[in-house]
């Protein structure tokens, strides 16, 4: 029989609304202590504590209501096969997840592809110049990064994604490289669904075109 001793938990910070992954070992915690976990930009994200190592409290700072929610759960929920969601109390929207890892990642996944009604229930609609250019290109964006063709050429698949009203910025968290794309007009739309693969290098964004690669794996067939 395996025990799991490890988790992965992904939470999006209040602070700079990034996302960042952290890991939980069942053996960190001692009597009476805590485990605090922050973000890169120095944010307390989340702190956990137990008695027994048997009930777990959590104590969230939300990004999406401004407020602090508190959890509580057992040993087996947290170290378990399955994903344990961290929902907000007062939107209903999942602000963090708790499991294997790779469940973990693909729950960030499917949450990226519904920002539009995310962005729309919390009203930040009005925020961007143009929302249909915008939610359109996020939904390019978060297809090629689901088919692992979003990367940084130092070799890291997880790139920082952050949404302003005119443009997207694009941040490689391992070695600071940056890109942006600009979600304004129709061209700008136009311009990354035809985009295949987007790698980014230091100062530019290398976009490889669809034309481009489907004539790449028609050579590599013969």
């Amino acid at each position: 029989m395996l025990v799991v001793t490890t988790t992965a938990i992904a939470l999006r910070c209040p602070g700079c609304g990034k996302i960042k992954y952290h890991s939980l070992s069942l053996f960190s915690f001692s009597a009476n202590k805590s485990i605090q976990f922050t973000c890169d930009c120095g944010e307390t994200v989340l702190s956990i504590s137990t008695r027994d190592r048997r009930v777990f409290y959590l104590q969230l700072e939300c990004l999406m209501c401004e407020g602090r929610h508190f959890y509580q759960f057992l040993l087996r929920e947290i170290w378990s096969s399955r994903v344990l969601s961290l929902v907000c109390g007062e939107t209903g929207l999942e602000v963090g997840f708790i499991g294997p890892r790779e469940q973990v990642r693909k729950c960030i996944a499917s949450q990226e592809r519904s920002l539009r009604e995310m962005a729309e229930d919390l009203g930040f609609s009005d925020y961007f110049k143009n929302p249909e250019v915008m939610f359109e290109i996020l939904d390019c964006l978060h297809n090629i990064a689901e088919s692992g063709r979003l990367s940084c050429h130092c070799g890291n698949l997880q790139i920082e994604v952050e949404i302003f009203a005119e443009r997207v910025e694009l941040r490689c968290s391992d070695c600071g490289a940056l890109g942006v794309i600009d979600a304004e007009s129709r061209e700008d739309l136009d311009a990354i669904k035809n985009v295949w693969e987007i790698m980014l290098r230091p100062g530019k964004l290398q976009l490889v075109g669809a034309s481009k690669e489907r004539h790449h794996r028609k050579r590599s067939k013969k």
